[in-house]
């Protein structure tokens, strides 16, 4: 007796009808954490080549804009004899707005608001520099000013990303540990309902590897059509929160233009989803067979 393809009739099996959705759901929080991934990197990358070795000076503003300007002359001198100090430049005011434009808005444009005077400086850590003798050779000449080291705070901002990047890494991880246990259940639920079938066979002369090979097509197809739904809903997703972030307005947002090897890892999430379903069903079924005899 020759045994077909279609020999086990999963077309009757209703436990496994709803394992495309519960995959589709799965595949679209992958894609939504692998694009977290990618964002969160491009956002430490960007930290970490530009603001580094800066740091910021401001010269808080007084009534006369001439003794403003004496200061930033004062101060722009001394910081050039500093060890490790590469570069320092005055900005304009409408730079100055422009970094206090995302917690401002509108607002940081005003001819009204009394703007400190601020100096970029770009320096060299290799060479000893240290910000608090920065301060300690700036305090005489303009007392209260204010010094921000970026490198001092940019440690524990990326330690704070890297920890975003790790909670996403174990989303993506618990996500695949739910689609493996749902296969699984699904899988023994059709054995349970297949199992005459399954003996029939067995009588004929099938073997557990044919049967496996059965189910593990059956569940490829079910992986590859709920994958494909996820990734139908998680791309358009994606974009809206591009499209969201570049019209916010609000600097603070980082950017959702992914690159292109971001969007083929989020596309792998398709075949990664049915080679996950197949290879579990397979796995399954010659271990409950085996155990079944």
């Amino acid at each position: 007796m020759a045994i077909g393809r279609g020999a086990i009739p999963f077309g009757h099996d209703d436990a496994s009808r709803f394992l495309p959705w519960m995959l589709a759901f799965m595949v679209y929080l992958a894609a939504l954490a692998v694009a977290g991934l990618f964002i969160l990197a491009d956002v430490t990358d960007k930290f970490d080549r530009g603001i580094e070795n800066t740091l910021t000076i401001q010269i808080p503003v007084s009534e006369s804009v001439l003794s403003d300007d004496r200061k930033v002359a004062a101060v722009l001198a001394r910081l050039r004899r500093t060890l490790g100090i590469e570069r320092a430049d005055a900005l304009g005011r409408s730079e100055v707005s422009d970094l206090l434009r995302p917690w401002l808005g509108a607002t940081a444009a005003s001819d009204q608001l009394p703007l400190p005077r601020v100096i970029d400086v770009t320096v060299d850590r290799s060479k000893g520099f240290r910000a608090q003798n920065v301060r300690d050779a700036l305090e005489p000449i303009v007392p209260g000013i204010v010094i921000d080291d970026h490198g001092a705070w940019l440690g524990d901002f990326l330690r704070a990303v890297r920890g975003a990047e790790m909670m996403a890494i174990a989303v993506v991880f618990l996500i695949c540990l739910i689609t493996v246990i749902m296969v699984i259940f699904t899988t023994r639920t059709g054995l349970g309902l297949h199992r005459e079938t399954i003996e029939i066979m067995h009588f004929v002369g099938a073997r557990d590897s044919y049967v496996a090979r059965q189910f593990a097509l059956r569940f490829s197809l079910m992986g590859l059509k709920g994958a494909l739904i996820g990734i139908a809903l998680a791309v358009p997703s994606l974009l809206l929160l591009s499209v969201i972030a570049k019209n916010s307005g609000i600097g603070l947002i980082p950017d959702f233009d992914l690159t292109t090897v971001a969007w083929i890892s989020i596309g792998a999430t398709v075949p990664a989803s049915s080679l996950i379903a197949m290879m579990t069903a397979r796995a399954t079924v010659i271990k409950s067979l085996t155990q079944m005899v």
